[in-house]
């Protein structure tokens, strides 16, 4: 399954340390990336916000959630290694007492139902996160359901759902510009798998794709995808320091949107990250070291890799509760305090 390949992979990822970032090859990309998350985060977060982070990996983002004020988080991961990092991470956020209680759940955020693990004493959750990883759910509607079905079973009405992922139209059209089933540049390589179909090009068909494939000769007209199968559409990604040869699934937005629907989700924003950011956010984008400070750019090798993603952002349907109501009437656990990471990760089992 692609699911277990995907955690053995991110399982096998070493801990690079704060220096080992700095050095890396493609540091402005990592700065970019996490100035987005932060900008995201910013826009659908407030002070005593519940959160809950999908497929939080080393918790990365546990700082910017400290800087939103957030007053209790969840984390789920696939890959034992990564949250054993989070633990750590979560744990050198105050030497004497981390900001806010924290549970961590090592499984398969969309192929278990998470919804039947989480305390029925937890706060239902103002903001679910899920950064980088929402088309790993796209290997099926199934799952796409499931992650659905966990996003929404503890979300508040008026609550976000935010997350980061893989531009679809994008991939395609670099797809069809380039003259075989992949394309990259010196830091990122996207290959796909053979398309389904085979469409008529130039009045005949083509006899054997396989052939023209490793030719780099497949036309333009036979990278098509069916529309009325949205799901399971499969390329590989390698990204520099970061992912190797790792599958992923095309995000096929209008089906994204159809179904979250069906879960009372509302579509409030699609945007790729080429497009520009509110202005409030501009100085925290020079604080975050996005461009080289020395030539005051990006890399076009890194500039091109970030048009590969797009931000998106839902919103529960439902009535808002006010904060100062919603503040004064929640009871907050209180086992805010350093975990073993031996002992702090739950598994989640399907029940």
């Amino acid at each position: 399954m692609d699911q277990a390949l995907v955690a053995e992979h991110y399982n096998k990822r070493k801990d690079e340390g704060k220096e080992g970032r700095l050095a890396s090859r493609i540091i402005r990309l990592r700065n970019l990336n996490n100035w987005v998350k932060a900008v995201l985060i910013g826009l659908h977060s407030k002070p005593g916000y519940a959160v809950l982070d999908l497929a939080c990996g080393k918790g990365g983002d546990l700082l910017k959630f400290v800087r939103a004020q957030t007053s209790f988080w969840v984390g789920v991961d696939h890959a034992r290694v990564s949250l054993e990092h989070a633990v750590q991470r979560y744990n050198d956020l105050d030497q004497r007492q981390p900001p806010f209680p924290a549970y961590f759940f090592c499984g398969d955020a969309f192929g278990v139902d998470l919804v039947t693990h989480l305390d029925l004493q937890w706060p239902d959750f103002d903001l679910v996160s899920c950064q980088f990883a929402v088309h790993y759910a796209f290997e099926s509607e199934r799952r796409v359901r499931q992650l659905l079905h966990n996003v929404t079973g503890r979300l508040k009405p008026g609550g976000f759902f935010i997350g980061t992922t893989p531009d679809a139209n994008v991939l395609v059209s670099k797809l069809r510009a380039a003259p075989g089933m992949s394309f990259g540049n010196s830091i990122y390589r996207v290959s796909f798998d053979k398309p389904r179909t085979v469409n008529q090009v130039n009045g005949s068909a083509v006899e054997d794709l396989d052939a023209a494939a490793e030719r780099n000769e497949v036309p333009a007209g036979c990278k098509c995808f069916a529309p009325n199968e949205p799901f399971g559409i499969r390329y590989r990604f390698t990204l520099d320091e970061n992912v190797e040869d790792c599958p992923e699934y095309l995000v096929h937005v209008p089906s994204f949107e159809r179904i979250a629907k069906e879960y009372g989700l509302e579509l409030l924003l699609q945007m790729n990250f080429h497009e520009d950011a509110p202005a409030q956010y501009r100085e925290l984008f020079q604080r975050m070291k996005v461009l080289d400070p020395e030539t005051g750019t990006i890399s076009p090798e890194e500039w091109d890799a970030a048009y590969l993603y797009m931000v998106f952002a839902f919103r529960k349907r439902g009535p808002l509760q006010r904060d100062s109501e919603r503040i004064q009437t929640q009871v907050w656990p209180s086992e805010n305090k350093r975990l073993d990471p031996a002992m702090a990760i739950r598994d989640l089992e399907a029940r």
